[in-house]
């Protein structure tokens, strides 16, 4: 499940002119800009590596092998290495923002299932499972044995048990907050009135034929 930012185009700072658009009937359009807008902010807050009230995400705890070896090459080419971004290793998250707009609604989502846990942070429990293997593997009393050599105990007459499942061991994963869209706890962020304040602004200017 994705997370979603809806918002009022209408806010105290805002009141006069979308009281002027709102009279001309240019909501719609207004949030129809406002939206495009708001996907644009959501695109450099992935650039910057920051949230949406300007702060920044937390680091990666380990340097990922791909960034390692951008860093060596970089270093070897006589540059500076890039520090490894966050919530980019497959670009999949910042490629799917969407925006819409409905009505005096501007509506932006980041719609893959993995976006909330991120947005909210999250903590995943050590925990237990059975893993299905194609190959079988072979156990005699509590010790794990080569197919090999479990033929070979099989052979003396020892209990050679075979199974297709192992149990594992997972350690506990603690994925820290970074939110990617503002939320009510922290109200509409100073960049996004100030985009607002613009976009109103320019649509004013535009349908009473003055320069902006």
């Amino acid at each position: 499940m994705g997370i979603r930012c809806t918002e009022q185009a209408k806010l105290d700072g805002l009141k006069k002119m979308i009281g002027v658009i709102a009279a001309k009937g240019w909501v719609g359009e207004l949030a129809q800009r406002s939206a495009a807008a708001g996907m644009k902010l959501v695109g450099d807050e992935f650039r910057k590596q920051q949230d949406p009230y300007g702060k920044a995400w937390a680091p990666l705890k380990r340097e990922r092998a791909r960034d390692k070896r951008a860093r060596m090459r970089a270093i070897a080419r006589g540059k500076t290495p890039r520090g490894s971004k966050v919530l980019h290793k497959t670009g999949r998250m910042e490629n799917s923002v969407g925006a819409s707009a409905s009505g005096n609604l501007i509506n932006v989502v980041v719609p893959v299932d993995y976006a909330a846990v991120h947005q909210n942070g999250a903590q995943i429990n050590p925990h237990t499972r059975l893993a299905n293997y194609n190959s079988p593997t072979y156990r005699v009393g509590n010790r794990f044995v080569s197919e090999k050599d479990a033929k070979a105990f099989h052979k003396i007459g020892a209990d050679v048990q075979r199974d297709y499942y192992n149990r594992t061991f997972a350690n506990g994963i603690t994925i820290p907050q970074r939110k990617i869209l503002p939320d009510a706890s922290g109200g509409l962020p100073a960049t996004w009135q100030k985009m607002l304040r613009k976009e109103s602004a320019l649509l004013i200017a535009q349908k009473m034929g003055k320069r902006p």
